[in-house]
């Protein structure tokens, strides 16, 4: 999978304490997202080290869907207009983000993909600025608020600790291909961005764009798409998980995805170690869908649709063991749903399915840069596309 890497390893020890803070302490994540990237916490952006929850899906840029279509989503729209936001509940709203002196920084009005206008997310994931979504929780559909955050409740002061300064002969080849404003993935997995590159050197800052800046937000509660308790989780394996959540981010009825390793021994692998085979983690996607809209029979479909199922550990030109497909059932009913999807898929086969058909294992979410990758690189992720999913190139 193409990135552009920056393996600090031999940099010697007096660059090991900066890769520490960065491992630590990065709050450059955001960067990647052009989905409302001044509503992520602080902790959303920290790297796998200071992580400890990895059960939940931990998404706040997770591409929320217009659940309902025609007279049932205006018939959903009546009724969301009577309830409340809720923690676990995904909803759709507006925003606008001012700094102190009146400029505007980030708006749903620039936002691409999805509703035009709209910023979908699930509340409740620890991902939104605490400050955020305790003015979203409690509103309705249709109500406004204001919310001031001051430095600290942002992203905390600018830390000059986090920008340094490398030769480009340190860098490899790889030197010549970084400008100013690019984002970069550090061997720890955290991104950060390039602020400045000369004939011999190259700066990497990791402060969060807004470090050191009071926020000002503007918000609208647009809908509920769903609350807490309609919504139903899927995980299945299929190969590379890029191609594969994008398929569900697709599909109408789909509230969220986000891609990560389950089924395997170790606690919160990283990328990298999945990678070795070491780790026993197939790459997955978790799919969080309204059951009232779409049901599990028809994810299955679409697993099917994407999958060889009589593959044994890998998927097209992806082999390994982390790459072997399975279907990871969350409830009796969805493990009878999905056994007899593999008995109906077998007829179609001369080989035999090698699908594991399992209980659903504890779900660790894969780094930020693999979520939605195929959505951030360009392709459409609107409900009912049917451009071909593209993973490499």
């Amino acid at each position: 999978k193409p990135s552009l890497i920056i393996d600090m390893a031999g940099f010697g020890r007096s660059m090991a304490g900066v890769l520490l803070i960065l491992a630590c302490a990065s709050q450059a994540l955001a960067f990647q997202t052009a989905l409302a990237p001044s509503l992520f916490s602080r902790s959303s952006a920290l790297s796998r080290c200071t992580r400890s929850s990895a059960v939940s899906i931990a998404r706040s840029n997770l591409p929320a869907v217009r659940a309902l279509r025609g007279a049932r989503h205006e018939s959903a729209l009546r009724m969301s207009a009577e309830l409340k936001a809720e923690k676990g509940d995904f909803v759709a709203l507006s925003y606008t983000l001012t700094l102190d002196d009146g400029k505007v920084m980030d708006s749903t009005e620039n936002k691409k993909g999805g509703r035009p206008g709209l910023f979908e997310t699930e509340l409740g994931t620890g991902d939104l600025l605490a400050g955020v979504e305790n003015a979203i929780v409690g509103l309705a559909p249709g109500e406004q608020t204001k919310v001031r955050l001051g430095v600290e409740e942002a992203f905390g002061p600018y830390n000059p600790d986090l920008s340094f300064t490398l030769p480009k002969s340190q860098l490899g080849p790889q030197a010549a291909q970084m400008e100013a404003g690019m984002k970069v993935q550090l061997a720890t997995g955290d991104v950060a961005r390039i602020s400045e590159v000369t004939s011999e050197t190259v700066t990497i800052d990791a402060n969060h764009p807004l470090a050191g800046e009071a926020l000002n937000f503007d918000i609208a509660l647009d809908s509920i798409a769903a609350k807490a308790g309609d919504v139903e989780t899927m995980t299945v394996a299929g190969g590379c998980f890029w191609g594969l959540e994008l398929a569900y981010q697709r599909v109408p009825g789909v509230l969220g995805t986000a891609v990560g390793y389950t089924q395997g021994q170790q606690e919160d692998p990283t990328y990298q170690e999945v990678c070795s085979g070491a780790t026993g983690h197939t790459e997955a996607v978790r799919v969080k869908y309204d059951p009232k809209v779409v049901d599990y029979a028809e994810l299955l479909d679409v697993f099917f649709g994407r999958v060889n199922p009589t593959q044994l550990n890998r998927q097209g030109n992806d082999v390994g063991t982390q790459y072997r497909s399975g279907i990871y059932f969350h409830n009796a009913l969805q493990e009878l749903a999905a056994k007899a999807a593999l008995e109906k898929a077998q007829d179609k086969y001369d080989d035999k399915i090698v699908v594991e058909c399992l209980p659903a294992d504890q779900f660790w979410m894969a780094e930020e840069y693999h979520q939605q990758y195929l959505e951030k690189g360009g392709q459409d992720a609107s409900k009912g596309a049917e451009e071909t999913i593209r993973c490499y190139g």
